[in-house]
């Protein structure tokens, strides 16, 4: 089942007078009071953990690091006794993990935490009086206590970094509580901090065996999959033959007799893994349901990201989205597994940062030379020109970490106020300017933060990402980088620990499919449409997107191909203003100042 929650602090004392009883009806959640003050509505009740002492309660799937691979039930014994030594908040990030979200429930104020992976949404907006809290915003918007009100200054982030996730959201007084970060909200306050922090296991070892972190590697991620297989009767994984989703494969199809997978292909070579996905299913034992994409799935006013307060989506995934649905009730499965994330965790980089670790490490060492030539292979450039790059960007790596900006087709106006207040992340601000290789590492790993909530939500299915479970990230933050190429292979000790379970065709793949093409078509085929929808936009009406850029662009011809996947966010973005615009404001009410959250 979905998790959904609605927890209500009412300084006045009475929470649950704030929502109509047709609202509590409709959505059926079972309510319970915490405290005096404050109140918690979950579609789960029965699966939530209660705190010692009333204290509070944890919604979503929670996992012990040590003993079975199973989520913990309301009927065990050990887990309150865990709860009761000290602060809930730091025992759940240091003793277990999983998707959740914990509401602790304090004299005249509410703690909030959400899980350093990330799978359970929280959102939350201020009341007068008091706070609401969420797993969707349309939850707030349908009980009357947030107005789906577009923040326009924002949306200039979300088209230069929509990949950073950020406390503000792109409506007008909604914070996202990030992972990892726990908040408390007292009487028109919002203190939030973090109890988990990724440079809290970056370390280089004196001593490295690449086979003994492998095999520890490997038992890590089987006990993550198995854990998360407890929570599904019959899964079904997004299969491209990667090494991500085969790995996945290797483990569920070990813990999950009912577990079956699909692979989804374009029409194009370039998007058709069959090959590479039949292969993997017949060693792992999985059915196979072939599925491709379709342009009729994809209606350009529908965005992917409509149910975030976002526009976090690209719409051609509408077409991924509707093949995946069919092979789910072609498969009656209950939830999709997949091996999102796996690049990013594992370390898929071609980058010459793992040198700089390598040399910060070891200095003149063997290691330190050998990495340069991992570097070469992984690249595909010689060691001559591998020495060109380092020397080229040695200045650039003594300097803060910048993150990409994305200014293509933007107006000028608009472009400079990304620019003059770049956004930024803790996690990226704490980084030592000594491991560049790390810290590249760790964008990663913010770079596929706003995608594990799950895009299938809105459809009431739940979407588990186990790669980005808290003990495997955990795991590969602490293995330098440059042996994360060992050999001149990226995700190599990854690799190294699925060998003899994965056929020499996926364990040795280094390319990867793409449905680029299916986007271009899409493009080519609804060029009139396309036009029309951006050009007299919501984007280039609020100056955000140059009219006239876009007119060069949107032709026929090798200026589309250049900037396809900007068109497949921007058209997005337009579908997701459509959608938020077109709902009738709530009830809500946002205090001056809410936004500086």
């Amino acid at each position: 089942m979905l998790e959904r929650y609605l927890a209500i602090i009412d300084h006045s004392g009475a929470p649950l007078e704030r929502l109509s009883p047709e609202f509590l009806a409709t959505t059926g959640f079972q309510s319970v009071l915490l405290g005096k003050s404050s109140a918690l509505l979950t579609a789960c009740a029965a699966q939530s953990l209660t705190l010692p002492a009333d204290r509070g309660v944890v919604i979503g799937p929670v996992f012990p690091r040590h003993g079975p691979a199973a989520r913990i039930l309301p009927s065990d014994r050990l887990f309150p006794d865990d709860m009761s030594q000290g602060d809930p908040i730091a025992i759940l990030g240091e003793r277990y993990w999983g998707g959740y979200v914990a509401v602790l429930a304090l004299e005249n104020r509410m703690v909030v935490a959400r899980s350093p992976g990330g799978a359970l949404p929280c959102y939350f907006t201020m009341l007068p009086g008091g706070w609401a809290i969420s797993s969707d915003i349309m939850l707030l918007v349908e009980a009357g206590l947030v107005r789906p009100s577009i923040n326009w200054a924002e949306m200039p982030r979300y088209l230069a970094v929509k990949d950073l996730p950020q406390a503000r959201t792109a409506f007008d007084g909604v914070a996202e509580l990030l992972p990892g970060t726990a908040v408390q909200l007292g009487e028109g306050d919002a203190l939030a901090r973090q109890f988990w922090n990724p440079w809290d296991f970056v370390s280089e070892p004196l001593f490295w065996d690449s086979q003994e972190v492998a095999e520890r590697l490997r038992r890590t991620v089987d006990h993550c999959v198995a854990s998360w297989a407890s929570t599904s009767r019959a899964p079904i994984l997004t299969l491209s033959g990667g090494l991500d989703s085969s790995i996945v494969a290797a483990a569920l199809s070990r813990m999950s007799e009912r577990a079956s997978s699909v692979t989804i292909s374009t029409l194009s070579r370039d998007g058709d893994e069959r090959d590479y996905a039949r292969v993997m299913a017949q060693a792992s034992g999985m059915n196979l349901i072939e599925a491709t994409y379709e342009l009729a799935d994809v209606d350009l006013s529908r965005s992917v990201a409509e149910h975030f307060p976002k526009p976090i989506g690209f719409v051609h995934e509408l077409a991924y989205h509707s093949a995946l649905l069919r092979a789910v009730g072609e498969a009656g499965a209950d939830a999709v597994f997949t091996g999102n994330g796996g690049d990013n965790v594992f370390y898929n980089s071609s980058s010459v940062r793992p040198f700089f670790d390598a040399w910060k490490a070891r200095g003149v060492h063997r290691e330190t030379a050998r990495s340069i030539g991992d570097i070469g292979r992984v690249t595909q450039v010689s060691r001559w020109e591998v020495c060109r790059q380092i020397v080229k960007a040695a200045r650039t790596m003594r300097r803060p970490y910048q993150w990409h900006l994305d200014i293509d087709l933007m107006e000028v106006d608009a472009a400079d106020a990304v620019r003059a207040d770049p956004p930024q992340h803790d996690w990226i601000e704490q980084a030592p300017l000594t491991r560049p290789g790390k810290l590249g590492h760790i964008a990663l790993l913010l770079r596929v933060q706003n995608h594990v909530e799950g895009y299938l939500r809105g459809f009431g299915l739940p979407m588990v990402d186990p790669l980005m479970s808290q003990p495997i990230v955990e795991l590969a933050l602490a293995i330098p980088t440059w042996k994360m190429i060992e050999g001149g292979r990226n995700r190599a000790i990854a690799r190294r620990a699925y060998a003899d379970l994965l056929p020499p065709l996926i364990r040795d793949r280094r390319r990867k499919g793409s449905p680029s093409s299916f986007a271009v078509d899409l493009v080519n085929q609804r060029l009139d449409e396309i036009r029309e929808r951006l050009m007299d936009g919501e984007l280039v009406r609020h100056r955000l997107i140059s009219r006239s850029a876009l007119d060069e662009v949107l032709v026929r011809g090798p200026a589309i191909d250049r900037h396809y996947v900007r068109l497949m966010a921007l058209l997005d973005m337009e579908a997701w203003i459509t959608h938020w615009q077109a709902i009738p404001n709530g009830q809500g009410h946002h205090p001056p100042g809410f936004a500086s959250l």
